[in-house]
Parts: structure tokens; C-alpha cells; sequence
């Protein structure tokens, strides 16, 4: 398992949920990368390329975003769309775009190196297993990734 993906060491699912020892593929966020990724639903992590790491209250991880797609490939695309939109249009009503674009700035300045997690066909649900994996990273940091912005997982 990658260092940066340490907090996910030992999480043991009580549904019938794939273990998460280890990613189904890995890229940087860059269009010739991205077309050998899953078009298939999965969960994928984004980290800073360039060995920054960021400060939460219980560590520091180089995690910038957790997300969730039904097409990880068409996902991604779109991040990567975004990403040169916000740092094409530097000039932009902050008041429309700050919380849109401030995701994509920590992938501008720090990199962005995708590990992605395919879903078990006909078991396993993106929405349940991102949250699965947001719970994790929140329990050992005690915070989210600077990228994420909403609390959007529940556990029980």
C-alpha cells in the first residue's frame, strides 16, 4: 500500500465490500493518463504530487480530495476541465467561483496523482464506499481533505 494511502490499513467492511489493500490503477491528472482509467463506477483519491503534505489536526497527509463517480474516466475528464477553467480565467466573480475553484487550485499548485478503486459489479455502491473511505481518512486525521468541502458521508 502507498504511504499516502495509509489510512485505509485495516478497514474491515461489515457489508460485502471489496478490501482496500490495494488500488485498481493510478495516474496523474492529465488527458493521456486518464483514458486507461475505469469507465466503470469506483471512488478515487487525489494527492499532491509534490511531496507536500498537508496539516490536519491528527497528521499530515498529502490527500487533497475523495470523490465518488458512476465513470471514473468521465469523472476525471471533468476535473480536468475544470481544473484548466479556473486556472485559465484567473480573473472571475470570486463570489460565484471560490468554492468551485478552490479545489482545483490546490491540483494546480501541488499536482494531482489519481489512485482509483473500482466497485465489486452488483455488490458494491461509489456513494457507500466513498463515504467508507471519507470516514476512514476523518478518523485518523480528524478532519476532512482540504479539497472536500461538504461533510458528505454519514456513519452510523
Amino acid at each position: 500500500m502507498k504511504s499516502e494511502l495509509a489510512f485505509l490499513k485495516g478497514l474491515n467492511y461489515s457489508k460485502p465490500f471489496r478490501q482496500l489493500r490495494g488500488f485498481d490503477s493510478e495516474c496523474d491528472l492529465s488527458e493521456n493518463e486518464i483514458n486507461d482509467i475505469s469507465n466503470g463506477p469506483g471512488v478515487y483519491i487525489i494527492v499532491a504530487t509534490q511531496r507536500t503534505k498537508f496539516v490536519y489536526p491528527k497528521g499530515n497527509s498529502p490527500v487533497i480530495y475523495i470523490g465518488k463517480a458512476d465513470n471514473l474516466r468521465r469523472r476525471l475528464r471533468e476535473h480536468l476541465r475544470n481544473l484548466s477553467q479556473c486556472v485559465d480565467n484567473e480573473i472571475y466573480d470570486l463570489s460565484k467561483h471560490i468554492q468551485h475553484c478552490s479545489r482545483y487550485w490546490y491540483f494546480h499548485y501541488f499536482g494531482a496523482h489519481v489512485y482509483t478503486y473500482n466497485c465489486l459489479k452488483n455488490t458494491q455502491d461509489a456513494k457507500n464506499l466513498e463515504s467508507e473511505i471519507i470516514w476512514r481518512f476523518y478518523e485518523k486525521y480528524r478532519s476532512l481533505p482540504v479539497g472536500n468541502g461538504a461533510r458528505s458521508f454519514g456513519k452510523d
